[in-house]
């Protein structure tokens, strides 16, 4: 009885594809923004490394802000991945309209980390996050809010 319901499903699917006549795609986009962003080392400690050697060792941070009299360096890479899926059956010629059938997504993931400085440039606080779903300053805004 399987090899039966098998033979009729095969013989359907022919069957559609020939009088359905379709198109179906499937796109996959990546896109990467900013260096790769690892943990600081030991080489960056707290309370003893200054803004200088931090610019010498990282160099140049992606974004720049001063929060309450400190700055703060933001080293950042944003990765983007998009999926989409669409089926297109052209029934024109029988029906009138044809079916168009889409679905796509998209996930943003952000590694960063950011570095206070006291006003003497001396390291104060190390953030670290990887794959997070929210860019650091936006995280830093709504927190507050």
């Amino acid at each position: 009885m399987g090899s039966r319901f098998r033979i009729s499903l095969v013989f359907a699917l022919l069957i559609s594809a020939t009088v359905f006549p379709g198109c179906v795609s499937y796109r996959i986009l990546k896109s990467e923004e900013g260096l790769p962003v690892s943990p600081p080392g030991g080489k960056i400690q707290v309370e003893k490394t200054t803004i200088g050697e931090v610019l010498f060792l990282l160099g140049a941070p992606d974004k720049l802000a001063v929060l309450e009299g400190k700055d703060l360096l933001i080293y950042q890479r944003a990765l983007y991945r998009e999926n989409g899926l669409s089926v297109g059956i052209p029934l024109g010629e029988i029906l009138g309209p044809s079916i168009d059938i889409a679905a796509h997504g998209g996930l943003f993931r952000y590694d960063t980390l950011a570095l206070f400085f006291t006003p003497d440039g001396i390291l104060r606080d190390i953030v670290f996050e990887k794959d997070s779903s929210r860019p650091f300053l936006k995280t830093l805004w709504t927190e507050q809010q």
